[in-house]
């Protein structure tokens, strides 16, 4: 956190309130969520690059978000 005062968090949004100012973040290792109170947010999404799939995904690219894993035509290799 630091001088910058900010953090970096390996997880996954599952929901974004920006009345309130908090997210609900699954972190990457647990299986609940943490509400996590922001002042200011960015939004670092990534990129998916199958242009022919609802989202994104293709077989170059190992799906990570948790609902596309579960419609995921290649679950052997997704994260």
């Amino acid at each position: 956190e630091g001088r910058m005062a900010c953090k970096f968090i390996w997880g996954e949004v599952k929901s974004l309130n920006g009345d309130e100012k908090y997210a609900e973040v699954k972190p990457i290792f647990a299986d609940t969520t943490d509400r996590v109170a922001f002042d200011y947010c960015i939004i670092c999404s990534g990129c998916n690059f199958g242009p022919f799939k609802p989202m994104g995904e293709s077989l170059w690219f190992p799906t990570v978000h948790e609902e596309a894993r579960k419609i995921s035509d290649w679950p052997h290799i997704d994260e």
